[in-house]
């Protein structure tokens, strides 16, 4: 069957990127299909990965480095991007999306991704010296305003949360942080860890307020003192900087008439129960399951719909992708922090044990059933974390003693690291967040793809978290050697064994 269809894509964030690139993969060998795509973005950036922003704040990172790749195009799609425009209103009866400038986009379906905003600490707050930390925008602000050593109250402890802190406190910030909660990371640690994450905090120069309710900033003029708390307590301070959550971006849609509650309403096949051409995907979709704010949901959301829109089957879901969203590591300058399961409290039924060094700043619970690891948290303990982590995603048996898991090292569910990646088995995951093997990266490395730019546009590795960048930079210098470029010089015994394609097979078996 012939596919004809007109796309506009209102978004041009992480998971609108995930749509356009996968719609050109599916399309790359299908001469019945023609797509003209149309995509409209507020920001006037390329896409770029969301999830570093922490990491630039912290000095792990540059802003330059975070676009995204380009995505896949095929002959039978046609793109059209427009940045720094802002789509306003959906015209369901005309079927045509009208910009503020004006410019009308004719659709058959019109797929809104257009992401969420920062929620602020008080709705009536006033702006001044307050910044939340969600665009490239926001992250350039906020470097601005922390280029010399001053005091910054974050408020949230969240993960993001704490990585602001962390990053802020890096950069020389007398850093306060305030949580409604009773502890830092109250969705992911139980009480036990969470004090020892703040004691590790503490050592970083980083102050902790539980049970903190904010209740006004209070300025002298524009320039932002402090703030107050609803006990009374007050926290001198030049800069806030908040963690709250997010609102979905549901505007466009509620001026069409649309079912809005949290987020836009779609069914299970991510269309609006009011219109089927109209689509919505990522954080400002609510499908039945909820609004997550996560973007293993939203990347998962962008594949289902763009197989609906060329007619392909759903694609079974894969196990490492089932595994992503349960796995969550901190990413914070002296702070570790990894967690497995939906939550703090251990699986009922599992055998747990629990580890705790609080003078040591390590402490480690783990959780087993059926030979498995069900569940985990892990503070202070990355060694034990890694070990934790690969055998929770690859499903390797574990000693029905959980205890065992923290005495002893499991040499074959450890995750493999690039001092030896000829140890690595080659259906070793690589990137969580895409599910992305050492074979994956292999293979795209014998298909010329040798620089890292060019492995993450083959395989989409370190367009996540950015969590696996290290361990494929290692992969790629390891098949470098392996697999020299063809204008390579060899006089060596060592470069012509890598020529060996007998040597390169023995090296890439799992």
């Amino acid at each position: 069957m012939s596919i004809r269809m007109r796309i506009v894509v209102v978004g041009h964030g992480m998971v609108a990127a995930r749509l356009l690139d996968e719609l050109g993969r599916l399309t790359a060998d299908r001469s019945d299909t023609t797509l003209e795509v149309t995509v409209i973005g507020a920001e006037p950036h390329r896409p770029y990965n969301r999830l570093l922003l922490s990491e630039v704040l912290a000095g792990r990172a540059d802003l330059g480095r975070l676009t995204l790749p380009a995505p896949t195009v095929s002959s039978g799609m046609t793109l059209r991007v427009l940045r720094g425009t802002n789509a306003t209103k959906l015209d369901r009866h005309r079927q045509v999306v009208v910009c503020d400038d004006g410019s009308e986009f004719a659709y058959d379906t019109v797929v809104l991704a257009t992401g969420a905003a920062a929620r602020l600490p008080l709705p009536d707050a006033a702006p001044q010296g307050v910044r939340v930390l969600r665009t490239i925008d926001d992250c350039r602000e906020l470097l601005a305003a922390c280029s010399y050593p001053r005091r910054v109250t974050v408020v949230g402890a969240g993960l993001l949360g704490l990585e602001i802190a962390c990053g802020l406190a890096a950069r020389g910030a007398d850093v306060h942080v305030l949580h409604r909660g009773g502890h830092v990371l109250d969705r992911q640690l139980p009480a036990d860890a969470a004090e020892t994450a703040r004691a590790a905090l503490a050592d970083n120069g980083i102050r902790v307020l539980s049970d903190a309710d904010l209740e006004s900033l209070q300025h002298d003029g524009d320039r932002l003192t402090g703030v107050r708390l609803r006990d009374g307590r007050e926290v001198p301070t030049d800069l806030v900087v908040a963690s709250v959550g997010i609102a979905p971006r549901t505007e466009i849609a509620a001026r069409a008439g649309l079912p809005v509650r949290t987020g836009i309403v779609v069914t299970d096949a991510l269309r609006s129960p009011a219109d089927p051409r109209i689509a919505a995907i990522g954080d400002c979709a609510e499908p039945a399951s909820g609004c997550t704010g996560l973007l293993a949901p939203g990347w998962a959301q962008a594949d289902r719909l763009a197989r609906d829109l060329v007619g392909r089957p759903a694609a079974q879901e894969d196990a490492a992708t089932r595994h992503t969203s349960a796995v969550v590591k901190l990413k914070a300058t002296g702070v570790d922090v990894v967690t497995i399961g939906d939550g703090p409290a251990p699986p009922d039924g599992a055998r747990t044990v629990t580890l705790s060094d609080p003078a040591g700043r390590r402490h480690v619970q783990v959780s087993v059933a059926g030979r498995r690891v069900v569940a985990a948290c892990c503070v202070g303990a990355k060694r034990v974390a890694a070990d934790l982590t690969a055998a929770y995603e690859r499903g390797t048996p574990v000693p029905d003693d959980p205890a065992l898991l923290l005495l002893d090292r499991l040499p074959s569910a450890t995750v493999p690291t690039t001092d030896d990646p000829t140890t690595m088995p080659s259906r070793a995951t690589v990137c969580r967040c895409n599910g992305v093997t050492k074979k994956d990266i292999v293979d795209a490395h014998l298909a010329g793809a040798r620089e890292l730019p060019e492995v993450a546009a083959a395989t989409r590795a370190t367009t996540g978290c950015g969590g696996c960048t290290d361990v494929v930079c290692g992969l790629l210098a390891w098949m470098d050697d392996v697999n020299p470029a063809e204008d390579t010089e060899v006089d060596s015994e060592q470069g012509k064994e890598a020529r060996d394609p007998h040597a390169l097979q023995r090296a890439c078996e799992p």
